[in-house]
């Protein structure tokens, strides 16, 4: 019923998005499934490497002016990576369910922020002066497929409710705010 009223909201006005939307949404009152999560890691300075059971290596790491070595992405850029991936799957998720034209890609624009000061402020021995954590991610989404742009719409708005990534970083408290827009080809 939610993903049906944002689905609504955005415009999505086709029967075929909101007879999907619905019969989407029926899974909302079934016993939790739980999908389950593991890596292994090690790490030497500023630099983490971590390993997924099946076996994908992720580095880390901090820029040489922050006492890495320069030689990874920052953590943060990885969540934001895992963000866009994220989104990207829950979208392709999406339009599959509610039988709509497929994705054929999405480019992604995104920006974050925070105030650094919640990490660097000392003395360390004592609560920051600002949060750490990102407060604001903000971009845009341009998606190229042959669905209207109502239809656009209702999948980001079904992307902002399902992605786990988003879900984890909006719960957070971090301000999520990308702009999805169908391709002009």
């Amino acid at each position: 019923m939610h993903v049906l009223r944002l689905a609504h909201r955005a415009g999505a006005c086709s029967a075929r998005v909101f007879s999907g939307v619905a019969a989407f949404s029926t899974a909302r009152h079934r016993s939790p499934r739980w999908k389950r999560y593991h890596l292994v890691a090690s790490g030497q300075g500023c630099s983490a490497t971590s390993e997924t059971d099946d076996g994908y290596k992720v580095r880390s790491d901090t820029p040489t002016s922050a006492g890495g070595t320069g030689t990874a992405p920052q953590p943060v850029q990885l969540l934001l990576a895992a963000l866009v991936g994220c989104e990207q799957a829950t979208a392709h998720f999406i339009a599959t369910k509610l039988r709509l034209p497929p994705i054929r890609r999405i480019e992604f624009d995104i920006h974050a922020e925070r105030d650094e000061w919640g990490s660097l402020a000392p003395p360390v021995k004592e609560p920051p002066p600002a949060l750490s954590r990102l407060q604001r991610i903000t971009g845009k989404a341009v998606v190229f497929t042959d669905a209207s742009e109502p239809e656009v719409q209702a999948i980001a708005a079904g992307v902002k409710l399902r992605c786990p990534v988003a879900s984890m970083i909006i719960e957070s408290g971090c301000e999520l705010d990308v702009r999805w827009v169908k391709a002009e080809e």
